[in-house]
């Protein structure tokens, strides 16, 4: 290599750096302050999407287990019970029948049930509504016969606000079980319920 090469620069080589290099400190925060603000954004959103999911996940549960508990007192041939826990917002199902004579059963009588079900924290068991009457305390009984009826009900699940319902329908003659994301009204004796 000769002495004039020394001084001169390489075709390859970047020549010397002019301008800034990198950010300064007060960009750095504007850009993480932008961050923060649109990750509240988007939890904020999630969090209301998880709810909503939480509510809708909860209705189909509930529609299933019916679902199943009529198809296994077709198949076994015995009525299947559904005790709604409104107090306790919990539900079960069994082939256990507790007769009218001794009114509706007590809290402690159902726990002894294995097949027992609670809604997910946020969501609870509002109310019981049939062609009968309206229930939103107490304890609710409902069967499915052999041949797949039942008696006409709405099961109404809310959420955390006001406006997050879920309505799981049972169709009386044919005992179809259906879900709607809203509070649907049972031939007007929902208006009987309180804070409605």
């Amino acid at each position: 290599m000769t002495t004039a090469a020394v001084g001169k620069e390489r075709p390859g080589n970047p020549g010397p750096r002019s301008g800034r290099d990198g950010f300064t400190l007060v960009e750095l925060i504007i850009v993480l302050a932008i961050l923060v603000i649109g990750s509240g954004f988007v939890i904020l959103n999630l969090d209301g999407v998880t709810r909503d999911g939480r509510l809708r996940a909860a209705g189909r549960e509930l529609a299933n287990r019916l679902k199943f508990a009529r198809g296994f007192a077709i198949g076994s041939g015995k009525p299947i019970y559904v005790y709604y826990d409104l107090d306790e917002s919990t539900y079960y199902l069994t082939r256990r029948y507790y007769g009218e004579e001794r009114g509706a059963p007590h809290h402690e009588e159902l726990r002894s049930i294995e097949d027992r079900w609670e809604f997910p924290t946020g969501i609870r068991l509002h109310s019981v509504v049939s062609s009968v009457k309206a229930a939103e305390r107490f304890i609710e009984r409902f069967d499915f016969t052999p041949f797949g009826a039942c008696v006409s009900h709405s099961i109404y699940l809310k959420g955390q606000e006001e406006e997050e319902w879920v309505t799981v329908d049972v169709n009386g003659l044919t005992g179809h079980v259906s879900i709607h994301r809203y509070y649907k009204e049972f031939d007007g004796v929902t208006e009987s319920l309180p804070g409605l």
